[in-house]
């Protein structure tokens, strides 16, 4: 993969974003799973709420540069309040958690599990005080760039669990592609790749290669894929999310793609993920 990865671009997006509109309610809470640490995560929900209304739970994974305050610092919490009160989406309950630098893994060397402080921490939280739906009927995954590659990957780990899962811009990595990656001097100049994924085994970045793993529908269960990329992204973003896009297709693997005009920013993100989240939601 070349230098300049995604995530090396992507810090570049909240520079210039000082104040914002808040419509989202900060949460934090104490994470064993962030080595103690007080993490935050922020929940968008849509009002009037009926006494026994039920909701979907949307669980959204930011990019490298961004955080917690991602709908609200871009714009999005209010474009998906309107939608929702509109009609034009369905309502449902979104939790965006703190991911910092940290590829949504749980880190070879144990010192960080951000895919447990999402799935095993943060979502049942959320569920318990919101009263959304059970998994994995009512969950729902999805992401942009880093997070839309830490989508996937939760996915490939916790089958069972989501109802759908979104990539947006995501670096769809098999195997050659994360080997390159980790090799790359610059990357692990600027990113602590060992810690995160540990040597270079086949075997094991293998287990995190959806090229392997989903080989026939049925190794996707009853889960919905969405995997969408812009005419401006980077090239290994765009080449990556063909090839995905092209093994699917022979492996008969029902899925929605989409390459959508526009870059590698939230102005181009915001209608795609009103439109993947019309479909994930769909009854």
């Amino acid at each position: 993969m070349p230098r300049g990865l995604w995530i090396l671009g992507a810090s570049v997006l909240v520079l210039g974003c000082a104040s914002f509109p808040r419509r989202l309610g900060y949460f934090s809470m104490q994470s064993p799973a962030l080595r103690d640490v007080v993490a935050q995560y922020a929940v968008l929900a849509p009002a009037p709420r009926a006494g026994g209304e039920s909701l979907p739970l949307v669980v959204f994974l930011h990019g490298g540069g961004d955080g917690p305050d991602a709908f609200d610092r871009h714009g999005l919490s209010a474009q998906l309040e309107a939608a929702m009160a509109e009609g034009r989406l369905p309502r449902a309950v979104f939790v965006l958690p703190q991911g910092d630098l940290g590829f949504w893994a749980n880190w070879y060397d144990g010192s960080r599990r951000y895919e447990d402080w999402v799935v095993d921490e943060v979502m049942p939280t959320v569920a318990r005080r919101e009263r959304t739906r059970p998994c994995p009927e009512g969950c729902h995954l999805m992401g942009v760039s880093m997070g839309a590659e830490g989508a996937l990957r939760i996915a490939l780990h916790r089958a069972g669990t989501f109802a759908s899962v979104t990539s947006i811009s995501g670096p769809t990595l098999d195997t050659a592609r994360r080997m390159s990656f980790m090799r790359d001097p610059l990357i692990n100049i600027i990113l602590p790749t060992l810690h995160i994924f540990g040597p270079l085994r086949r075997a094991e970045i293998e287990a995190d290669d959806p090229f392997v793993r989903w080989r026939a529908p049925a190794d996707l269960g009853a889960m919905r894929l969405y995997v969408a990329w812009a005419e401006g992204d980077r090239g290994e973003i765009r080449e990556g999310g063909a090839a995905f896009v092209r093994h699917l297709v022979a492996h008969g693997i029902p899925h929605h793609s989409e390459v959508f005009p526009g870059r590698h920013d939230w102005v181009s993100w915001a209608p795609v993920i009103q439109r993947a989240l019309a479909v994930q939601l769909a009854p």
